[in-house]
């Protein structure tokens, strides 16, 4: 999960392939609604969990310098490799300190913060619910260091819906990379015409559209939803 700044989204690397889609395109169904999408492939953090790096920083300073360490924490190429897994959080939280002037004790307790903070965002769950209660296939993809993703794993009433789940830090992968997209379509044994991908990020879902799979940008659960009715995933 990656920090969204105002210039670009961080803590996910450049999207893949030449894709030539606006922004309103990708909202609005990619390439149009496919009816014979059995597989349903949710991204977690700002879709089904909140996902706020700045509210985590201020859970432990609450002051004007939240934003400026939010940025450092959650923007810089570390916590991508956090999310690929190839960093601990332990070892990220030693790299910010060696390059930041913030007492150590606040840089340990805003990276502790982090898996806590991922509260379920009840619309989208209930989303979910009616997708698993209609008899559809439900996957998640997400980038998620390893520590918060054991967290949602235990904590998270929704996990049960999924019948896999695959983790950027359990694959060594990262979204929008196609070979993430590869990895999950083969280690679940799915077709990417037979899936709908889900994510708030424009970057992963024009990989995903790139790859075969139909896809849309989250906006809320109520956009959501219209995308799914359209699709003939959910009633009206």
């Amino acid at each position: 999960m990656g920090y969204q700044g105002s210039s670009a989204v961080v803590g996910k690397t450049a999207a893949v392939g030449a894709v030539s889609m606006t922004t309103d395109n990708l909202m609005n169904k990619g390439q149009g609604p496919r009816e014979q999408v059995v597989n349903v492939v949710f991204d977690l953090g700002n879709v089904l969990v909140r996902w706020d790096p700045v509210a985590i920083v201020r859970s432990v300073i609450d002051g004007p310098g939240a934003v400026r360490l939010a940025e450092h924490l959650f923007t810089h190429h570390d916590w991508i490799e956090v999310d690929r897994g190839t960093l601990t959080l332990e070892q990220a939280a030693e790299r910010a300190i060696e390059r930041t002037e913030v007492d150590d004790a606040i840089i340990h307790a805003a990276y502790a913060a982090v898996a806590p903070s991922l509260q379920t965002l009840p619309e989208s769950v209930a989303l979910l619910e009616s997708l698993h209660q209609q008899g559809h296939t439900l996957y998640a993809l997400s980038n998620m260091g390893q520590v918060s993703a054991d967290y949602l794993e235990r904590q998270a009433g929704f996990w049960r819906y999924f019948k896999a789940v695959a983790i950027s830090s359990r694959l060594g992968l990262v979204k929008p990379e196609p070979e993430i997209f590869h990895a999950m379509l083969t280690q679940f044994g799915l077709a990417a015409s037979d899936c709908l991908f889900i994510d708030d990020s424009k970057e992963n879902v024009q990989a995903a559209l790139a790859l075969g799979l139909d896809a849309f940008v989250f906006q809320d659960a109520e956009q959501c939803r219209g995308e799914l009715q359209a699709r003939g995933l959910l009633g009206a």
